[in-house]
C-alpha cells in the first residue's frame, strides 16, 4: 500500500487495512487531517469503505490510551439500531487485533450495564440523550465522535437533538473533542457542518462522488401475476438475491404475498420494515445475507449500509420521493461490479403511468450525473423544546437558570434569547414547566415527571398513531396502528412479515397470532400520507422533457413508445418557456410541474379562494397572471399560514412550540431549498399556453 497510509502505525494499518492490496481515495485523504487532530465531513459513495476511513487514524491517536485506561474513548453514533448492530459486528474484528474492545447502547442492548469495558461504544442519538440525561461516568473519557449516515439526521429534528447533544458533551467534558461525520448522499458539505456544529471551528471537507454507472429499467407492471412473472425471470437459472423496495409496509406485505404464491419462491421471500420487532429484523438479515437464493421486500429500513450480502439488483417499487433516497436504494445493489443495476417499478395501482415513467427517468439522470438539491441549513425548533425538557429533568427537575439553557444553544445562531425564553413560556403554559417566582429560571411541572415516566423524554419521532403489540406466542413479531383493531377479530386471518396469520385473540394490550398456510388475508393499514414528489424532481421532470437526447433507453419496449409519442405531442404545443393548461368546467389546470408546495403557494397567492395543487400542476376556477407571481419564496409572506400543514410526522415537542414557531419550521421547506427558487423564476418568465387535455393527459400527476 502507498500514500498516507505510512503515516498510521504499523499495528492500526494492518488492523483497519491489512486485507486490502491499496487503500481507496478517500481513505488515503482521511488519514493526514484526523491524525492532526482536525475535524473531519468525509463523503464518499457507497461502500468506499468510509467507516474505515475515519476509525483507523482516529484509533491511531487512541489506542494506546484507551488499552492503557481500560476506558471509553470513542462513540460511533448512528441514525439506527439496525446500524448501529451491523457496525459493532464490522468494527469488532479490527479493534480486537489492537485489543480494544466494541460495545453497543441502544434500546435492545445496553453493554455498558452489563459491566463489560468498552473503549468504542456504537450508539444511536436516542441512546447518547439518555447517557447525558442520566450523567453516565463513562462519557467522561470520551476524545472522539464519528456520526454515520448524517444525510439522515441533516435538516431533521433528531439532527438538531444531535447537534445540541454534542453541545452538552462538550461542556460536560470542559474541552473539545474530535469528531468527524460521514454520509454517502449529500449536496453541500459546509451546510451539513452549520447545520451540525453552526458557528464552530471549521473542519476539513473531503468529498469523493462515486459515479458507478447505472443500469436502470423503467417499466410498467399492471398486474400482481406480471410482478411474479418478473422475479421468477430474474431468479431463473442462477442464484440470485433481490432487494425489492416499496414506499409502504402495507405494499411489502401485498409483494411478499404474492411471491408466496410460487411454491419454488415461497420460501426465499423475507420483508423487513419499522413495525417489525428488532428480533424479527435482525432475523431476517441473518436469514437473508447467509441465502443464496432470496428476495426481500423491504421500506427504507434496508437503505442504510446494514450487511445483507450482495445484491444482484435493485428493485424500486414506486417512485422515492427525493433523489437522496433514490440512490441510497440503488447503492444497495450489485456492490461486486462497477456498475448499479436497478428495475424501476411503476406498481398496478398507479394512476399516472406517465408522471411516475418520468420521475423515475429524472431520478436516474440527475444521480447519474452526481446533481443533489441543493437546501441551506435549517432553522428548527421542536428538538431545542424537548431537550431544555431534557437538561432540566435530568437535574432532578430544578429550578435551571434561562442563562444557562440559552448557553448550551449558543452555537445556533437564530436561537437568540427571545426565542429560547418563548419556548420555555409555551412548555410552561402547556403545564411541562413552571417559572420560579421572581428568578428567571424554569423547573419541572407535572406533565414533565409524566414524560420522563413513560420514557418519552429522549426522541424527536413523529408523534403517529397509537399502537398494539403482535405475538406469536411469547414472540413479539412487531407492532401495528391501534386502529386495525376495529377490522379484525378472532378468526380472522392477516398478513404480517410477509406470511399469513390467524387472529387467536384481539385486545388493546396485545394481539395473539398463529401462523396458518394461506388465506384470504388482511393487510394493516399504516399511518402517513402519500410520499409527495420534491420541487427538484418534479423540475427536473420537466427539463427532461425538453432535453435534447432524451433516454428512450430506459424505457421497456411496452412503455417507450407510449412515452415518446406523448413526449412529441406535448413538445409539438408548448416549448420549455411556457405553462401548458387546459381549461375545462373545473376552471384553468395549469401543468406547472413544481411540486406539491409550489404549486399549493401559487394557488393560494393567485387570490383564488378555492383551488387543488398536486406534484405536477394547480387547478384554479379562474385564469392566472403569472406576470404577477412573486418569483422569490420570502415574497409569498402573505399567505404563509395557509401553506401550513399538522403531520402525523410532527413530533410531539413541536406541537408544543408556539404557533409562530410551528409555521416557522413548516416554511424551512419552502424558504431553503434552492428547487423552489428556481421553479418559481421558471414560471414568472414563462407565458401560458393553452393545449388540449390530449397532449398532457399521459404526464399529468395523480391527485
Amino acid at each position: 500500500m502507498r500514500g498516507s497510509v505510512h503515516l498510521l502505525d504499523p499495528q492500526v494499518a494492518a488492523a483497519f487495512y491489512g486485507r486490502f492490496e491499496s487503500l481507496r481515495e478517500a481513505q488515503q485523504a482521511a488519514i493526514e487531517p484526523i491524525l492532526a487532530g482536525r475535524n473531519v465531513i468525509l463523503s464518499s459513495g457507497t461502500g468506499s469503505g468510509k467507516t474505515e476511513a475515519v476509525m483507523a487514524p482516529l484509533m491511531n491517536r487512541l489506542w494506546r490510551d484507551a488499552v492503557k485506561t481500560d476506558a471509553l474513548v470513542l462513540l460511533y453514533i448512528a441514525p439506527t439500531k439496525a446500524l448501529v448492530n451491523d457496525l459493532e459486528k464490522r468494527l469488532y474484528r479490527p479493534l480486537y487485533a489492537l485489543g480494544l474492545r466494541a460495545g453497543i447502547r441502544h434500546g435492545d442492548r445496553d453493554d455498558l450495564a452489563s459491566g463489560k469495558r468498552v473503549h468504542v461504544l456504537v450508539t444511536t442519538p436516542e441512546s447518547f440523550d439518555v447517557m447525558l440525561f442520566r450523567k453516565d461516568a463513562a462519557l467522561g473519557s470520551l476524545r472522539a465522535v464519528v456520526i454515520d449516515e448524517v444525510h439522515l439526521l441533516y435538516n431533521t429534528q433528531r439532527g438538531l437533538q444531535l447537534s445540541i447533544l454534542l453541545q452538552r458533551l462538550r461542556d460536560r467534558l470542559g474541552k473539545p473533542f474530535q469528531w468527524a461525520a460521514l454520509s454517502a448522499t449529500i449536496g453541500d458539505l459546509s451546510d451539513v457542518h452549520g447545520f451540525l456544529a453552526g458557528s464552530d471551528e471549521s473542519p476539513v471537507f473531503l468529498s469523493f462522488p462515486s459515479h458507478r454507472p447505472i443500469d436502470a429499467h423503467i417499466r410498467h407492471v399492471a398486474t400482481e401475476t406480471q410482478f411474479l412473472d418478473l422475479v421468477r425471470k430474474l431468479t431463473s437459472g442462477r442464484p440470485t438475491k433481490l432487494l425489492v423496495f416499496a414506499n409502504s409496509r402495507r405494499e411489502c406485505e401485498r409483494l411478499a404475498g404474492t411471491l408466496q404464491q410460487d411454491t419454488a419462491l415461497r420460501h426465499s421471500v423475507f420483508a423487513h420494515y419499522s413495525s417489525l420487532s428488532s428480533e424479527v429484523r435482525l432475523e431476517t438479515e441473518r436469514k437473508f445475507a447467509d441465502s443464496d437464493n432470496a428476495i426481500c421486500l423491504a421500506t427504507s429500513t434496508l437503505e442504510l449500509g446494514i450487511d445483507i450480502g450482495d445484491i444482484d439488483a435493485v428493485l424500486l417499487w414506486g417512485v422515492p420521493g427525493c433523489v437522496e433516497s433514490f440512490l441510497q436504494r440503488i447503492g444497495r445493489g450489485n456492490r461486486r461490479a462497477h456498475k448499479t443495476n436497478a428495475v424501476c417499478l411503476i406498481p398496478d395501482t398507479c394512476k399516472s403511468v406517465g408522471w411516475d415513467a418520468l420521475c423515475f427517468a429524472s431520478l436516474v439522470d440527475a444521480a447519474s450525473k452526481g446533481e443533489l438539491p441543493r437546501r441551506c441549513p435549517y432553522e428548527l425548533y421542536g428538538a431545542v423544546a424537548q431537550q431544555m425538557l431534557s437538561i432540566i429533568a435530568s437535574d432532578g427537575g430544578r429550578f435551571t437558570r434561562v442563562a444557562d439553557l440559552c448557553k448550551l444553544v449558543r452555537h445556533k445562531v437564530y436561537l437568540d434569547r427571545p426565542t429560547v425564553e418563548s419556548i420555555l413560556a409555551q412548555l410552561a403554559a402547556n403545564g411541562y414547566l413552571q417559572a420560579h417566582g421572581f428568578k428567571n429560571q424554569y423547573g419541572a411541572d407535572e406533565m414533565l415527571h409524566e414524560l420522563v415516566d413513560f420514557r418519552m423524554i429522549y426522541g424527536n419521532y413523529g408523534s403517529g398513531s397509537q399502537t398494539v403489540d403482535l405475538y406469536h406466542g411469547a414472540k413479539c413479531l412487531g407492532e401495528i396502528p391501534a386502529t386495525n383493531l376495529l377490522r379484525i377479530h378472532r378468526g380472522s386471518v392477516v398478513r404480517f412479515n410477509g406470511k399469513c396469520w390467524r387472529v387467536q385473540k384481539a385486545s388493546r394490550d396485545k394481539i395473539l397470532l398463529e401462523p396458518v398456510r394461506s388465506g384470504d388475508a388482511i393487510d394493516f393499514t399504516y399511518a402517513g400520507a402519500r410520499a409527495r414528489i420534491d420541487a427538484f424532481v418534479a423540475n427536473r421532470v420537466w427539463q427532461l422533457l425538453h432535453a435534447e437526447g432524451f433516454p428512450e433507453s430506459l424505457f421497456a419496449l411496452s412503455l417507450r413508445s407510449t412515452v415518446l409519442e406523448a413526449r412529441a405531442r406535448l413538445r409539438s404545443v408548448c416549448t420549455f418557456n411556457q405553462i401548458p393548461y387546459v381549461r375545462s368546467v373545473d376552471g384553468f389546470q395549469y401543468f406547472t410541474f413544481a411540486g406539491y408546495l409550489v404549486n399549493k403557494a401559487v394557488g393560494l397567492i393567485s387570490g383564488n379562494k378555492s383551488f387543488k395543487a398536486s406534484d405536477a400542476s394547480v387547478l384554479v376556477p379562474s385564469p392566472i397572471d403569472w406576470g404577477m407571481i412573486p418569483s422569490e419564496p420570502q415574497a409569498y409572506e402573505s399567505v404563509f399560514p395557509s401553506l401550513f400543514e399538522m403531520s402525523s410526522e410532527q413530533s410531539l415537542y413541536q406541537a408544543l412550540l408556539p404557533p409562530e414557531l410551528q409555521l416557522r419550521e413548516y416554511l424551512e421547506d419552502w424558504l431553503k431549498d434552492q428547487a423552489v427558487t428556481d421553479v418559481l423564476r421558471r414560471l414568472v418568465s414563462s407565458s401560458p399556453v393553452a393545449i388540449n387535455s390530449g397532449c398532457i393527459g399521459f404526464f399529468a400527476s395523480a391527485d
